[in-house]
């Protein structure tokens, strides 16, 4: 778990906390912190991480926890003041138990790291197990745990600087204590909450939008893309058909299923066809959350990637053509000595087809992304 920080002297927190479900599968929590005592300025930050999303984004400076991503925005603002409390004081605790450590060691100079893991498992029984390690620089210190009923020293070569840490910061047991009562029961009480708030949040459905673009390969050949964002869970079906016949995964170009960064995910698949052939394919998206399907809109959704550079120098153009064609008038009306009139059937010649919001003419094909109908 390394830091995001370095220092001369740095101190830091780790917290790492699993969770366990039904089928005995393995979450994660994690969140990472550091600092540096004393004279030195600190531009470090901890992150939270639950299944492998950032829900937790804590900046020192600002003192306070913040949520990352939709289920993090949904809990409660109490939660955030104590996570900004509990980070806080983790800060000054290491920074006091880095200076303990220090004034120990002969050698002061160079670089040198503490970091704390606190974590907590709750297996299938539910009976929750929570554990802390310190290490410094890089090499375990101490460790707690239910199996070794409190806190013990390591078999490493820091055994001899530990037994001095504890002898002076352990004075009427007070790591065994704060073990106890901090992780064990605080910990992963706060876990618990984390866990129902969680499994709630991803047994919700969030559908995909779709929309299907195209774009201009050659004069014969067209690209077709069918992308759907904006969904959860993460498994979803895009799949392009030919004639009511799905096409071979060898004629798609996937994208993959991503996370889009705020909770849902993104993919797309993409064809490329010959031009005029647009009416015998169509996208269809199957999205199953809680065993269910979810049709994508049924609307004829195109847009045309045509560089838009091109569009503006032929719209350029002809407001030119228009203009030298009014000064020449004007000249020739001077000329002869009588002025005439600009009319709106002088510019007759220069109306172009009818175009759509993007200044592009409407071909005559539609391409449909939708789904099949549900099941009865």
């Amino acid at each position: 778990m390394g830091l995001s920080c370095v220092w001369q002297s740095l101190a830091g927190a780790a917290v790492f906390v699993s969770l366990g479900n039904a089928a005995g599968e393995w979450s994660s929590l994690k969140s990472q912190s550091g600092r540096s005592p004393g004279w030195f300025q600190s531009g470090c930050f901890a992150e939270g991480y639950l299944d492998h999303q950032t829900f937790l984004h804590y900046d020192h400076k600002k003192g306070r926890a913040e949520p990352w991503g939709r289920w993090a925005e949904q809990l409660e603002a109490e939660t955030w003041e104590t996570e900004s409390k509990d980070l806080n004081e983790t800060w000054n605790e290491l920074g006091k138990l880095l200076a303990e450590i220090l004034s120990l060691q002969k050698e002061k100079g160079g670089f040198h790291s503490l970091q704390e893991t606190v974590g907590c498992k709750i297996p299938e029984d539910s009976h929750p197990r929570g554990f802390r390690l310190l290490h410094f620089n890089r090499e375990l210190l101490l460790s707690c745990s239910p199996e070794a009923h409190g806190c013990a020293l390591p078999q490493s070569s820091a055994q001899t600087l530990a037994m001095e840490v504890v002898k002076s910061w352990d004075t009427d047991g007070f790591l065994s204590k704060h073990y106890q009562a901090h992780v064990q029961g605080e910990l992963c009480g706060r876990l618990r909450g984390y866990l129902e708030s969680w499994t709630a949040f991803v047994e919700r459905t969030v559908p995909p939008a779709v929309n299907v673009t195209r774009s201009q390969d050659s004069e014969d050949m067209v690209h077709l893309t069918g992308k759907a964002f904006g969904f959860f869970p993460g498994n979803i079906s895009v799949v392009w058909f030919w004639d009511e016949e799905p096409m071979s995964r060898d004629a798609q170009e996937s994208g993959g299923v991503l996370p889009d960064g705020n909770g849902t995910y993104f993919t797309w698949e993409t064809i490329k066809i010959p031009q005029g052939e647009e009416q015998r394919v169509k996208c269809i998206v199957e999205h199953s959350g809680n065993h269910s399907a979810h049709l994508s809109p049924l609307g004829k959704t195109l847009v045309y990637q045509i560089s838009w550079w091109i569009t503006s120098v032929l719209v350029v153009f002809i407001i030119r053509f228009c203009v030298c064609c009014c000064i020449k008038k004007r000249k020739t009306a001077s000329a002869t000595g009588r002025p005439e009139s600009i009319r709106l059937q002088d510019l007759d010649q220069f109306q172009t087809e009818p175009t759509d919001h993007n200044g592009l003419t409407h071909p005559e094909f539609q391409s449909l992304c939708q789904t099949p109908a549900p099941s009865v």
